[in-house]
């Protein structure tokens, strides 16, 4: 039987979809037999980072109703082995209403088929965020190293536990140690605290993220800078390997 993490942050921007991405790609390297699923109705942008555009067509919303299998929605991808993504609804109302029953059952579906199930979940405080979080087995709250982001991340954190999720954890992504070493950005302890969130992994800032993202290429497989030394730190932690923070992750001032 798979795991189910939901991966949330408390408000936009913080890079919640390209950790998504990189951490299934990297558990896939792992051996990993993996789902991502893409469940921010209306602003779904899973597809341009995995460089998938256009070739999902079944939602999430499909399987649930009953419309498609979750072997037929969820596509493999055109390169990476053992990774197959599943896309929101391409309006909000359309997977607004499906509550904790539905949203349970389909996570419990993909749970039988896969060993890793990673829910890219819309950014801020919705229902849908919270009904996803109560079906999955843990949580990841992604929160750049601002305090805006932090409180956001605080809440959201406090507000899947209130609801059952017990296992909550943060990533700390964007992280430059030059801004940290002058005052001008949180340290990782201080975002700890902020967030009262026990930490899961830090990735730092790379401009690669962003280029591959603009050019749909996938950041695992296109880049060797920090982020991917970190997804793929993060991604063994995941699976209960002992691995330190920072390991062969260097920071890029």
């Amino acid at each position: 039987m798979g795991q189910v993490l939901s991966v949330a942050s408390g408000k936009g921007g913080t890079g919640k979809t390209s950790f998504c991405a990189g951490i299934g790609v990297a558990l896939c390297a792992l051996g990993e037999k993996v789902l991502v699923i893409d469940a921010d109705c209306g602003l779904r942008s899973l597809d341009i980072v995995l460089g998938m555009t256009d070739s999902l067509l079944f939602s999430y919303a499909d399987v649930i109703l009953g419309r498609s299998g979750l072997k037929e929605a969820a596509v493999k991808h055109p390169v990476v082995k053992n990774l197959r993504v599943l896309t929101a609804p391409a309006s909000i109302s359309a997977g607004a209403s499906f509550g904790d029953e539905k949203i349970g059952a389909l996570l419990q579906l993909a749970r039988e088929h896969f060993t890793y199930v990673l829910v890219d979940c819309p950014a801020g405080f919705g229902e849908d965020v919270l009904s996803f979080a109560r079906g999955s087995d843990r949580a990841v709250v992604v929160s750049t190293p601002d305090y805006t982001s932090l409180r956001g991340a605080q809440r959201i954190g406090t507000q899947m536990m209130d609801g059952g999720t017990d296992r909550v954890k943060i990533v700390v992504n964007r992280v430059h140690a030059g801004m940290i070493d002058m005052g001008n950005s949180v340290n990782i302890d201080a975002a700890m605290d902020a967030s009262g969130l026990a930490l899961l992994g830090v990735v730092p800032e790379d401009k690669d993220v962003i280029a591959c993202g603009n050019q749909g290429k996938v950041l695992m497989l296109h880049s060797r800078g920090p982020a991917r030394a970190a997804y793929n730190n993060i991604a063994r932690r995941i699976r209960g390997e002992r691995v330190s923070l920072l390991d062969k992750v260097t920071f890029r001032d």
